[in-house]
């Protein structure tokens, strides 16, 4: 059913159950797991460059990669993306075929103050959305 697995991650603890069920989930359908962190450009501190910010990124989709091979999942594509972050895992989707969306909620406080990036991509996906707390 599932040839493509998206799992985005920010490197924090609230995407841990998504990227758990991302793994399961891609391991019994045998699926490519990917996983995206998306350097929001919308919130780069002034003095801050980019290339400051790649090396949480790396950090955080091989955790991920570390994960899925300790599951014995052998097909794992890393990316790190510059853009807004819904935007991007949006338009990863489209580029890459991506058959199934795996995102956490953030709880705290931002998420009544604004839509969240899971609000945003379920909204906006033409790709099926599967949003883990």
């Amino acid at each position: 059913m599932y040839d493509a697995i998206l799992v985005p991650t920010d490197g924090r603890e609230n995407t841990d159950r998504a990227i758990q069920e991302a793994i399961e989930l891609a391991n019994v359908h045998e699926a490519t797991l990917h996983t995206l962190y998306v350097i929001n450009s919308a919130e780069i501190a002034p003095g801050m460059d980019f290339d400051d910010l790649e090396p949480i990124g790396e950090e955080a989709v091989e955790y991920v990669a570390k994960r899925a091979a300790e599951a014995g999942l052998e097909n794992v594509d890393t990316n790190v993306r510059h853009g807004l972050r819904h935007q991007a895992i949006l338009d990863y989707a489209d580029e890459h075929d991506i058959d199934l969306i795996v995102m956490g909620r953030n709880r705290g406080l931002e998420r009544f103050l604004r839509s969240s990036v899971s609000d945003r991509v379920t909204e906006r996906a033409s790709t099926p959305v599967l949003v883990v707390e």
